[in-house]
């Protein structure tokens, strides 16, 4: 006999069947039906990426975060808005060591969305995805943008992130970070970011701080702004500078 789901278990929203899930209080056919249907609703909802319970439960607080809602309040309901959820979590798996389950995420995120969607992972499993939606943030902000403007900021910013994005490692030393920020800007590159950690972010403080001290940068059209500072789990400062060409030099 087909077993057959009672009323109150179909009126259950996602968040609901989670809840039930994770507390134990479902078992046998209740419980299969219910994971079953927990995959339905979440590809109805277009999150990107179809997770088991656990997965799907940490993705909820994920949402209830105040750099999901940033991103949220940048973008809207963007297609890009379940793959930063997703990527937040890549943060927290990455510090976790999941290496398994991260790959499992990226291949289904692959399929979806293709290069940029495993890009948007990246900046989550490097750490840096929170400071990119401060800039973002802020940006909305300052020029009062619309969610649009933002959509299409960010969208170019992956598309164009290989070109854009500077990681610089403690074995670069200072000198080659000098170097390579001058060249981005003498390429009147409008808009790229450096990225750092732990020791070699504290080279790169010194670099920036040099550079701004010996008005490279302002003579260059530029101004920057360090949108984040946190520490993982090893203990490390993690930083993320942004570099925004203003389109007026100087004579030097």
């Amino acid at each position: 006999m087909t077993w057959v789901p009672p009323r109150d278990l179909l009126d259950l929203d996602l968040s609901g069947l989670l809840k039930l899930i994770t507390a134990g209080k479902l078992a046998g056919e209740a419980l299969k039906w219910a994971k079953k249907r927990v995959r339905e609703l979440w590809e109805k909802k277009e999150y990107g990426f179809t997770p088991d319970p656990e997965l799907a439960t940490s993705l909820q607080k994920i949402s209830q975060t105040e750099a999901y809602s940033r991103m949220r309040q940048c973008i809207g309901n963007h297609r890009f808005l379940p793959v930063v959820r997703l990527s937040l979590r890549i943060e927290e798996l990455s510090e976790e060591g999941k290496v398994d389950l991260i790959s499992k995420i990226k291949d289904s995120v692959h399929k979806k969305y293709g290069f940029e969607g495993v890009r948007i992972l990246n900046m989550g499993a490097t750490g840096i995805l929170k400071g990119i939606i401060q800039y973002l943030s802020d940006l909305k902000i300052r020029n009062n943008y619309t969610q649009n403007d933002v959509a299409s900021i960010f969208e170019k910013i992956l598309k164009k992130w290989t070109k854009i994005s500077i990681f610089h490692k403690a074995e670069y030393g200072e000198i080659k970070l000098e170097k390579t920020i001058i060249k981005y800007m003498d390429a009147i590159i409008e808009l790229f970011f450096v990225f750092a950690a732990g020791t070699a972010g504290n080279q790169a403080k010194k670099v920036i701080a040099r550079l701004n001290n010996n008005s490279e940068i302002r003579r260059r059209g530029y101004m920057f702004d360090l949108y984040s500072r946190r520490e993982d789990l090893t203990g490390r400062s993690l930083f993320t500078w942004v570099f925004e060409y203003l389109g007026v030099t100087e004579k030097y």
